[in-house]
């Protein structure tokens, strides 16, 4: 199973790649929404989870998740925001625009595994939109 693994900072890909691996998949890593678009496509069938930053150059989280969504191919494939963004406004924001789960930095990597196992339960149970946290329960992890 792949985890496509999306940060402008290779310190942070690095981070949640090895979230990634703790949970026994294989990470894709790419540096900005639109490198990810090209690493969706060439991985489309393997991609089971997408770990998305907000703030990047070229092509920003919140773009890229409105482009993945766009896309019925994907529908099935969760997303977690994971970003400095924790204003209740934006995470709402992403939650309305398909985003499965929302995380803020800075957190434990104990912390994005579980949110991590959280989306891939989600998507196992037939729910790969929504349901992820509110600004109601937004915590720093």
């Amino acid at each position: 199973m792949k985890v496509l693994v999306v940060d402008d900072s290779g310190i942070m890909r690095r981070v949640m790649s090895n979230a990634v691996t703790a949970n026994k998949h294989v990470a894709v890593e790419a540096k900005d929404g639109a490198d990810a678009l090209i690493k969706l496509k060439e991985h489309k069938d393997d991609i089971s989870l997408i770990i998305l930053d907000w703030n990047m150059p070229v092509m920003d989280g919140y773009e890229m998740l409105c482009e993945v969504r766009a896309q019925r191919e994907y529908d099935h494939i969760p997303i977690l925001m994971a970003t400095t963004d924790g204003v209740k406004e934006d995470v709402l924001k992403a939650l309305k625009a398909g985003a499965t789960n929302y995380l803020v930095k800075p957190f434990e990597q104990e912390a994005l595994v579980k949110k991590i196992a959280e989306c891939l339960f989600s998507k196992s149970r037939g729910k790969a939109q929504g349901g992820g946290n509110t600004g109601s329960d937004l915590q720093r992890d």
